[in-house]
């Protein structure tokens, strides 16, 4: 009896220890899921209802495994609430998913059900989620503009290809799959005093040069190395030189020159030559870098894809304020996943608006080029990842 009683016991150990360890497998692996999302077919265009569809299932099925984090903000002027706003993010991403069925609702709505893998923490070493993450955002490409002195050797953008610093930075994110514009292709067909201008934080000059070199983002920034004022003496008596290097980074979302992440790094080398040092800690501090900017940017991004995306759109021919502030708010009824609206500016008929909406520009333009805001016409003058211009007029009626 006493030996039954063992084993029973042995038994239900073992039961509780496996089910601890799937557990613990399950957090490690991701959670997989059964999610939906719904697109709008407009002008009959099933291909792009059938991707807003799975934009939102992606994002419905990242809600089910790590819920919704809420912040609220709220703004008060003489001690009366004037502004209260709450914001949704999520803090998860998709691994894998799978498509399991696509079926009309009436003539204008399209549903998807995926089954997908969610998981939770650190994206950066994830390189499929990484692959699934830049394809959502439709693979943006990056340039790097880095002004390198070396000792006392300038190596700025124009005069070289790539110098070490872009090199080493290029090659990093080219391992996590990021896409690159061929900057010795274009070189040539860019200013070199926009460059400059760019790379010392001129943002209306890096948005000309994304024109001109087809790039949605732009790393830019400066390095710089030296040999170290004081060295111990057993480096001294070596023959040795010792050479810091100091390297600011910063990533700008090419099309409104907002600057998505920061990175400041520094690093040493020891070497018998000054240059050749210079090198050595150029490298280090750059491959820093580039790996503090990729964690960054994929949390911007990671945020854009499952929680909602900012789009700044800047609205011109206004009749006048109180039509600007009709049609803010008939955007917000009538365009979906549309959240919140900020006014930045207004004057002379023209509006710049920022809209943080789930989807992305595209689809936003879409919804305003496609629907009824009578008594307005809605014309669609340019649309980037990030930013949509139009022109507002008054339907013929009026």
């Amino acid at each position: 009896m006493k030996k039954t009683f063992l084993l029973i016991q042995a038994v239900l150990i073992a039961a509780c220890m496996l089910f601890t360890t799937l557990q613990a497998q399950e957090v490690l692996d991701g959670q997989e899921v059964v999610a939906k999302g719904l697109g709008a077919i407009i002008n009959g265009d099933e291909a792009k209802a059938a991707d807003d569809a799975l934009g939102s299932a992606l994002r419905n099925a990242v809600e089910q495994v790590v819920g919704t984090m809420i912040e609220s903000s709220t703004l008060i002027q003489n001690y009366q609430v004037v502004e209260d706003r709450i914001y949704n993010r999520t803090q998860g991403y998709v691994q894998t998913y799978e498509v399991l069925s696509q079926t009309k609702r009436g003539d204008n709505i399209l549903e998807t059900t995926i089954r997908a893998v969610v998981k939770k923490g650190n994206l950066e070493e994830d390189l499929a989620a990484i692959g699934l993450l830049l394809s959502r955002k439709n693979k943006p490409r990056i340039m790097v503009l880095v002004d390198e002195r070396n000792m006392h050797h300038h190596y700025f953008y124009y005069n070289v290809d790539l110098n070490t610093s872009a090199t080493e930075i290029t090659n990093k994110f080219l391992e996590k799959g990021f896409k690159f514009v061929d900057a010795a292709v274009i070189k040539n067909k860019l200013n070199k005093d926009a460059v400059m201008a760019a790379i010392s934080g001129d943002a209306a000059s890096a948005q000309v040069i994304a024109r001109e070199s087809g790039a949605e983002v732009l790393l830019i920034g400066s390095a710089i190395s030296r040999a170290a004022r004081a060295s111990s003496g057993v480096i001294r008596d070596a023959g040795m030189v010792s050479c810091q290097a100091s390297l600011n980074l910063r990533a700008v979302r090419a099309d409104d020159g907002s600057i998505i992440a920061t990175a400041a790094n520094q690093a040493a080398a020891v070497h018998v030559d000054q240059i050749a040092g210079g090198t050595q800690a150029l490298i280090k501090a750059s491959g820093m870098a580039a790996e503090e900017l990729i964690g960054k940017i994929l949390k911007v991004w990671e945020s854009d894809v499952y929680s909602g995306a900012t789009v700044q759109v800047r609205v011109l021919n206004i009749p006048s304020f109180n039509d600007l502030i009709r049609f803010k708010n008939m955007i917000q009824t009538y365009a979906r996943g549309v959240q919140n609206i900020y006014q930045r500016d207004y004057s002379g008929g023209a509006a710049l608006l920022d809209i943080e909406l789930k989807g992305n520009a595209n689809q936003l333009a879409e919804e305003l080029a496609v629907k009824s805001f009578d008594p307005y016409n809605v014309d669609i003058v340019n649309v980037s990842q990030n930013t949509i211009v139009l022109k507002l007029g008054m339907t013929a009626s009026q």
